[in-house]
């Protein structure tokens, strides 16, 4: 999608809201505050935005990147001219109470509030806290910059508003599985982390490096389904790179050997 959203463009749909206009009927399809308004951008989005524009967080909004059930994502520019990713969480609860498992049984957040946007803005600030532990100690994942509500700002892995292929878009090697193992077992054992939905979808091959992302259902290694969540991880690189045709050892012994020289 080709379009740009400024503190200005935010204003004027504000004003919009603010009026009870019927904005189905009233916005012509073509015009900024339609693109505004399309699918992700309801009142409490755009406050946020707004806030994130004023605080000179976010410059401007260039389209959208990527979108999916649960979340979109924007490409953003700085005031300093720097790209960043703005992942805006889809206010629709029910796709979240699917994941009460990511996060209940994990001791970082306790007395949960299942109520609909409160949940959505406990996964984004989950997300920015996944993600800073991993940044911590250098694996390479998104630079998490701010999380505001249902707005999480990251760095942005790509190149002029395209991303870096996924595993699944581009060849891989026998490397590739080998650092991909490294990175697993480290992030399990210097930040105690378990990515828990780690697939070729979410992982970036930029050249020959690997970047994890997409953190929200990670868990702490304490998390009472830690374990499966790992195997499941290890089990899906292992089907797909099997089925690159590169050999990979049983997911099971791998598992074993993760776990066992924890300390």
């Amino acid at each position: 999608m080709s379009f740009q959203i400024d503190n200005r463009a935010i204003k004027k749909a504000l004003n919009k809201v603010n009026n009870s206009e019927k904005l189905n009927r009233s916005l012509k399809k073509r015009s900024e505050d339609y693109q505004v308004f399309q699918d992700v951008f309801n009142k409490p989005t755009l406050l946020t935005l707004y806030s994130l524009f004023n605080n000179r967080t976010l410059s401007y909004l260039n389209g959208i990147v990527n979108s999916g059930k649960e979340s979109n994502i924007f490409w953003g520019v700085t005031p300093e001219g720097n790209d960043v990713a703005i992942k805006i969480y889809l206010t629709v609860a029910s796709e979240f109470r699917k994941r009460l498992q990511y996060i209940e049984g994990d001791n970082r957040f306790k007395n949960i509030n299942t109520n609909g946007h409160k949940l959505i803005e406990l996964w984004a600030r989950k997300e920015f806290k996944n993600l800073s532990k991993a940044h911590s100690v250098n694996l390479p994942v998104p630079k998490p910059i701010a999380v505001k509500q249902n707005v999480l700002v990251m760095d942005f892995q790509g190149i002029d508003g395209a991303p870096f292929p996924t595993l699944s878009e581009t060849e891989v090697e026998e490397s590739d599985f080998e650092e991909l193992l490294n990175l697993i077992t480290k992030l399990y054992m210097q930040s105690h982390l378990v990515h828990s939905d780690l697939s070729e979808y979410n992982v970036f091959k930029n050249s020959k490096d690997l970047i994890l992302f997409d953190f929200g259902s990670a868990v702490d290694v304490s998390h009472p389904m830690s374990n499966d969540f790992l195997l499941r991880d290890l089990t899906n690189l292992c089907r797909f790179f099997s089925k690159r045709g590169i050999t990979t050892p049983d997911a099971k012994s791998i598992f074993t050997e993760i776990t066992e020289n924890d300390v």
